[in-house]
């Protein structure tokens, strides 16, 4: 049975989130997968995915990723599709660095 996650903190403001967001500097994936942030820009986060083999710079909106913590209930990665695509496991991964998530 895959592991189910659940919100630690469901009222928190898009600025307490944003500002805890801002203060990472490197997050682990749910999966395992290790994150190096290079930069927010707005409400962009720019991070670098340490385990690859490239040094491909990936983004995700940090504004749908709150949305996504505000609107979940299940937390499996394929339900981030809408608000972060192609960085499911990484948003998850961030939430639960943030201590959004258990």
């Amino acid at each position: 049975m895959p592991k189910t996650y659940k919100k630690i903190k469901p009222i928190i403001s898009y600025n307490d989130f944003r500002e805890k967001a801002v203060k990472v500097s490197s997050f682990t994936s749910s999966t395992g997968k290790r994150y190096k942030v290079k930069s927010i820009v707005d409400n962009e986060m720019y991070f670098l995915r340490l385990d690859a083999k490239s040094d491909q710079e990936w983004s995700m909106n940090l504004e749908e990723l709150y949305r996504a913590y505000k609107e979940l209930e299940d937390f499996a990665t394929k339900n981030f599709k809408p608000y972060v695509p192609i960085t499911h496991s990484p948003g998850r991964g961030l939430l639960i660095h943030l201590g959004l998530l258990v």
